[in-house]
């Protein structure tokens, strides 16, 4: 499993219409991970935590930047002040005092501010990091950038597409299908044929998602459960993940290819979720005729 299967991930919801399969953290992990803040957490405030992380030892500075971008999940109003956003771009731009990881949460935390001064700062940050980084700050860095949705910052996400890394590949091949920049789509294509499984499904995916049925053939190979089985060691969970997500992509394309496949997907798979999406699918392709 690639590292960031085994890293706590602050986020499980759902943000846009495709949702990145490779971005999956275990949920065994994760449940680790709520427990440990479970009983270690006090009556805290955005304030508190900030505190918390510029005067903490090294080594709990991630633990309570991760709790800072949870806290600022569930807050409101006043508590996502210009001073709080100010001191997290502050941490996020400042690499000497926080490590790559503290900084990666704090661009999940800047994340939670509909302010085109938190979207300026994530996006001039990313813009400084290097294409080849292996630690998690470019992948939540363009995650973060996704939340806004704004089309303009495509160029700052394409270049990971460049990435040696594969984890950053398949993130910034996710996020330019949520950015919805047509600009992408070339880059996107040459994609399809990446070495890694991962980057190939999701530029399939964001493709899809842009109107272009390039991905179409591998769209149909990662719905077929029995080559999920015998080619990748997933567990029952992370195919129905993957085929569910497939599914959602013949909501976006149009091929009468697609037909006698998801009707087949809609009558047959085991798996209800599966069905469920192949049955919309198979919707919108009807509507289209």
């Amino acid at each position: 499993m690639n590292k960031q299967t085994q890293e706590p991930n602050a986020q499980k919801k759902l943000f846009f219409g495709l949702f990145v399969f490779p971005l999956l953290i275990a949920a065994a992990m994760v449940l680790m991970l709520s427990v440990i803040v479970f009983l270690t957490k006090e009556d805290e405030t955005p304030q508190s935590l900030i505190s918390s992380i510029k005067t903490g030892a090294p080594s709990k500075k991630w633990q309570k930047a991760y709790e800072l971008a949870n806290e600022l999940n569930h807050q409101e109003g006043l508590l996502r002040s210009s001073g709080v956003m100010a001191d997290v771009i502050h941490m996020l731009n400042d690499d000497t005092h926080y490590d790559a990881k503290t900084r990666a949460y704090m661009a999940m935390a800047l994340s939670r501010f509909e302010s085109p001064e938190a979207e300026g700062a994530l996006r001039s940050a990313l813009a400084k990091v290097d294409l080849n980084d292996v630690s998690e700050l470019p992948i939540f860095l363009m995650w973060a950038i996704g939340q806004y949705g704004n089309p303009d910052s495509a160029s700052e996400v394409l270049r990971f597409l460049g990435s040696d890394q594969s984890d950053n590949r398949k993130t910034a091949a996710y996020v330019l299908g949520v950015l919805n920049n047509q600009k992408a789509v070339k880059d996107l294509k040459r994609h399809l044929d990446d070495p890694a499984n991962d980057v190939r499904w999701n530029a399939a995916l964001s493709l899809a998602r842009l109107g272009h049925d390039d991905g179409w053939e591998v769209l149909v190979k990662i719905l077929d459960r029995n080559y999920l089985i015998n080619a990748f060691e997933m567990d029952p969970k992370q195919i129905e993940t993957v085929m569910a997500n497939a599914a959602k992509g013949f909501t976006h394309i149009r091929r009468k290819e697609s037909v006698p496949i998801l009707e087949k997907i809609s009558r047959e798979d085991p798996s209800l979720k599966v069905r469920q999406e192949a049955l919309t699918a198979l919707q919108h392709q009807q509507q289209s005729k």
